[in-house]
């Protein structure tokens, strides 16, 4: 493996795989001797990666396409760890308004709690001032706007 495929898989380690079904390409030539060998061997290396992983379909066989392709249609994704407990906010509008963030959108996840400071990824923590929650008629959303304080970066400028 190169170290962009080393660097890919890594990085979707860390923010957490739903779900995973491994495939050995159709296209990639391989003796049929050594093949079990091979796909013993990826299956040890993707484990690392995904440690519920128990199998490794091979493409080249039709019945282990359909295996696939079941696998695919029939699996429930899993949650992401790091958004299980937390609550997040899909924004749709953000503005300044009389020297606080405005924020509005959906919250997800677990409930928004106004004691907790909010971060906005590269911006910094934010005391929540004010919340207010509207549901939206036209797309049946339960919306909220919030006004922010900005109370400071917990990263530093090198």
């Amino acid at each position: 493996m190169d170290t962009w495929g080393d660097t890919l898989l890594r990085t979707l380690q860390a923010q957490g795989l739903p779900d995973v079904v491994s495939v050995l390409s159709p296209d990639a030539t391989l003796d049929p001797k050594s093949r079990p060998g091979i796909l013993k061997s990826l299956l040890s290396f993707i484990q690392y990666f995904v440690p519920n992983q128990t199998r490794i379909f091979d493409l080249h066989i039709g019945s282990d396409r359909l295996n696939a392709l079941r696998a695919l249609s029939e699996g429930k994704p899993t949650d992401i760890r790091w958004k299980e407990g937390r609550s997040w906010i899909l924004g749709e509008s953000i503005e300044w308004e009389d020297g606080s963030l405005k924020v509005t959108g959906v919250v997800r996840g677990t409930a928004l709690s106004a004691n907790r400071l909010l971060h906005l990824p590269n911006f910094g923590d934010y005391q929540i001032l004010k919340a207010r929650q509207y549901i939206d008629y036209m797309f049946g959303l339960q919306l909220i706007n919030l006004h922010l304080d900005y109370v400071g970066s917990n990263f530093s400028t090198i």
